[in-house]
């Protein structure tokens, strides 16, 4: 049953998954947090021409993950691709990795940017005693990982309040 979460709503509860190790191509860039919504869609085309001009077809979803979250001044972020097999990164572009272990989930659809999907995860997360793997630096709240994935064939759903997306952060 869908749950309202202010613009979105939720279309799977929050739970606990065991994850296997996840390989990832993308970019990785520290950048303004009031300059998020104009950074995923241009590092994912930026990312899909490397690929392309590697002659690698793009074979898995786009994600973005938070290394790193200073809220209000700056996010660590890197945005990109799942990956079957490891991509040879260069330039700016990164090969990398979502660690194997626990993850606290939450699928959602709707619009808004992801901050009501995060709050929720993180509040349900807390409020059962689930220990996030955080800890703090000057850059902010780190993550071992935090990220969200596009469920939702973003380039055959033209309707961005239809994409249903997760948002998994890693349990210690």
């Amino acid at each position: 049953m869908a749950k309202a979460l202010g613009n979105s709503v939720i279309v799977e509860n929050p739970k606990i998954e065991s994850k296997g190790t996840q390989l990832t191509i993308g970019i990785r860039k520290r950048i303004p947090s009031k300059t998020i919504a104009s950074a995923i869609p241009k590092f994912l085309k930026q990312t899909e021409k490397y690929l392309s001009m590697k002659g690698v077809q793009r074979s898995g979803s786009p994600f973005f993950r938070f290394h790193s979250i200073n809220m209000g001044v700056e996010y660590d972020l890197e945005v990109g691709f799942l990956c079957q097999s490891d991509i040879e990164a260069g330039g700016e572009f990164v090969s990398n990795t979502f660690p194997k272990g626990n993850y606290a989930t939450l699928k959602y659809a709707g619009k808004n940017r992801g901050y009501q999907g995060n709050k929720a995860l993180i509040e349900w997360a807390r409020s059962n005693q689930h220990e996030m793997d955080r800890w703090d630096t000057e850059l902010g709240d780190t993550f071992a990982c935090r990220y969200e994935v596009y469920l939702t064939d973003i380039t055959a759903e033209p309707d961005h309040t239809k994409w249903v997306k997760e948002v998994a952060i890693k349990l210690k």
